[in-house]
């Protein structure tokens, strides 16, 4: 399996289409997941980051309701924690979906962060993400994440590629999770996204992509 250091980045056209979707988003297939399972797993994302160290209080709330300036709204999950005395409030919206993902869903996130007086907004997908939703999270610093199996990441040198293995087969030989995500930020060159690894043996980035950044 890749580790959790960003993957090579992918260049994206720069004519493309807001509704086409977004390469780097789509390189692995969907996970085969049940609603429990991608639960889990996104809570798992969050779990692991105390292990990172300098936060403190964390707290995990599935469809907690928020009071907003304008209204209220209810996210299909919270994160408070603690970081130099000062409290944050990080906003999760689940989307177990086939279809791609639109700019809109994630402009309408961006918007409740606003509202709410929030410090972060996270989108975790079984879906890939349209270009513009992902211009416009790069763009905003909503934190995209895909999830796929850790199946579909092991790597081989082989010349000839072999079969992908079974969830089974990936656990006992190559230590591979059973689900894994996908965050991407901005690359280097322009036009590039890169890709990192999103896994809860990974702490230090789980902390570098969905935490908001300080100072």
């Amino acid at each position: 399996m890749a580790s959790g250091r960003s993957l090579k980045p992918h260049n994206e056209a720069m004519r493309e289409p807001d509704d086409v979707v977004a390469r780097p988003t789509a390189h692995y297939p969907p996970a085969d997941i049940t609603p429990t399972e991608f639960e889990r797993f996104v809570t798992s994302l969050f779990d692991a980051i105390e292990e990172a160290g300098g936060i403190a209080n964390l707290r995990i709330q599935n469809h907690e309701v928020v009071e907003g300036r304008d209204g209220t709204y209810d996210f299909d999950a919270t994160v408070r924690y603690e970081l130099a005395g000062m409290a944050f409030l990080i906003l999760v919206e689940a989307k177990l979906h086939k279809n791609p993902i639109k700019r809109e869903t994630v402009q309408v996130l961006h918007q409740k962060l606003q509202s709410v007086g929030a410090q972060k907004g996270v989108l975790v997908s079984t879906a890939p993400f349209q270009k513009g939703a992902l211009d416009f999270a790069l763009a905003h610093g909503i934190a995209l994440v895909t999830v796929t199996e850790g199946r579909f990441t092991y790597e081989t040198r082989a010349a000839a590629k072999p079969p992908t293995p079974t969830r089974e087969e990936a656990q006992e030989r190559f230590g591979v999770p059973v689900f894994v995500g996908h965050a991407y930020s901005n690359g280097d060159a322009p036009g590039s996204v890169g890709v990192t690894l999103m896994s809860p043996e990974f702490p230090e980035d789980l902390a570098e992509h969905l935490l908001p950044r300080v100072g």
